[in-house]
């Protein structure tokens, strides 16, 4: 007699949102972990992106730059010691994610019902984190903006009072709005993939999966 359900068969949606946590979590946690590691070398990597010069985004004047990127610095100084920690901490986490999500696809053995339970609570810890993470840019994105202002007013076709105050609040806007919009999308998922691991729908599909392998 064929069995219902094959145990290493996974739903649809179980399996797109497994690949998903892969997907996002790997790109999460290389973020935070090159992040952790440019803010533990603070001072020297500051100094390196200064003498590489400027990428010729803001023009050909490599003062723009190096106005662009002291701001930035300036910025993340006071808090480099916490971020840090904080991307050290939203690193493990997405590791923890990474590996549950590898496991919920291939169990090799392992009950897929607990692996579940530490996803969902891990994607859940990815979300808190990386709004954190945000609210920090966002800090970051409107000291930046400042300066990225400071240079574009001085273009000619900027120097009329109204376009310079125009083109100031158009700036910090995009600036401050590309920082939310990206936190809301990365947190807003992981929070979203952490519920649906979470949900009783997941549960059940899971430990049915899980009988056959527990009674041979």
């Amino acid at each position: 007699m064929v069995s219902p359900s094959n145990p290493d068969s996974l739903p649809r949606p179980i399996r797109f949102a497994a690949i998903t946590c892969l997907v996002l979590a790997a790109l999460t946690g290389w973020a935070a972990i090159s992040e952790a590691t440019e803010l533990a070398h603070f001072f020297e990597s500051r100094s390196r992106r200064m003498e590489a010069g400027s990428p010729m985004l803001l023009g050909n004047d490599p003062a723009d730059f190096q106005r662009l990127l002291e701001a930035q610095y300036q910025a993340l100084e006071p808090m480099r010691e916490p971020r840090a920690l904080l991307m050290g901490v939203l690193a493990i986490a997405c590791a923890v994610v990474f590996v549950s999500a590898g496991r919920i696809l291939k169990p090799h053995g392992m009950p897929r019902e607990r692996i579940r339970m530490l996803l969902g609570r891990a994607a859940i810890a990815v979300a808190v984190l990386r709004t954190i993470d945000g609210a920090q840019w966002a800090v970051v994105a409107r000291r930046t903006s400042n300066a990225v202002s400071q240079i574009l007013i001085k273009r000619p076709e900027y120097q009329d009072p109204a376009t310079a105050e125009m083109v100031s609040t158009v700036t910090q806007a995009m600036s401050l709005g590309l920082t939310v919009a990206g936190t809301a999308l990365i947190a807003g998922t992981f929070a979203l993939l952490g519920q649906f691991f979470r949900s009783d729908s997941v549960r059940e599909a899971l430990v049915t999966r899980d009988s056959p392998a527990a009674d041979p």
